[in-house]
């Protein structure tokens, strides 16, 4: 069973479909696209970017901190069976930098022994693993 779904999406689209427990808007937090040397062409599923992403200032902390709110989530609640959470990661257009930080955060919390399925609005891409 899929325990956390964590859905990447770019705010110029609109706002995501479904609320999350926890929406991160990394707007205003993150260098625009253009700093990135030829980021236009690719997403933050590409090693390179994601690299740059997840290098960046502050970036490391919010993936862990969004990782431990995840799991306090689904460890307490009273019937954790059937616990599902649902976080939402945007930036301006939902390919680079929100793409980038989903993944490292179902990565962290793959490694912790939970079920999470990624899902990349602006992209098309789904991941599931635990």
């Amino acid at each position: 069973m899929v325990r956390v779904t964590i859905n990447s999406f770019g705010y110029d689209h609109g706002a995501p479909e479904e609320p999350g427990d926890l929406t991160l808007d990394i707007r205003r937090h993150v260098l625009a696209t253009h700093q990135i040397p030829d980021a236009e062409q690719r997403t933050g599923l590409d090693p390179d970017i994601a690299n740059k992403v997840l290098s960046a200032a502050g970036v490391a902390r919010l993936v862990d901190n969004t990782a431990l709110f995840a799991i306090g989530l689904l460890e307490g609640v009273a019937d954790a069976r059937g616990r599902q959470v649902k976080i939402a990661v945007g930036d301006a257009r939902g390919v680079h930098w929100s793409v980038g930080i989903a993944e490292e955060i179902a990565r962290v919390l793959r490694q912790n022994g939970v079920e999470t399925e990624v899902v990349h609005r602006e992209i098309q891409d789904r991941r599931t693993s635990a």
